[in-house]
């Protein structure tokens, strides 16, 4: 079932909104229990468990990251967004922000894979 476009919108708003507000649980809801997450940082993440370790460690290292979601192109179940992420570089505090686009697959209204393109030097240089 391919959502149509103003629901595959809502469904990323949805997660931005709970990675902003560091909720994890609502987030798990957005993804199938098998999805697939590939990070730059990590390589293929597999399963909603392991996901969510992930996630939780990102709002550990990056506590007060807020994540912003610009441009997004829909094509039937595969979603692109443009983001933009910003808070404070630990442990000197400065300001930081960095841009990155994620590729969602949906399957049946839910996430089923995401592949994060960034600059893994950019994460690196704010959580070390």
């Amino acid at each position: 079932m391919t959502l149509p476009r103003n629901e595959t919108r809502t469904l990323i708003e949805g997660l931005v909104e709970a990675y902003n507000s560091r909720n994890v649980d609502q987030l798990g809801d957005l993804y199938h229990s098998d999805a697939r997450y590939w990070s730059a940082l990590e390589g293929w993440i597999d399963g909603l468990p392991a996901i969510k370790a992930h996630i939780e460690h990102l709002h550990d290292v990056l506590p007060d990251e807020q994540m912003a979601m610009g441009a997004m192109v829909t094509d039937g179940d595969v979603a692109v967004v443009e983001f933009t992420s910003s808070g404070s570089s630990r442990p000197s505090n400065e300001p930081y922000s960095i841009s990155f686009t994620e590729v969602f697959e949906l399957h049946d209204g839910k996430i089923s894979s995401v592949k994060v393109y960034l600059d893994p030097d950019d994460v690196v240089d704010v959580t070390a």
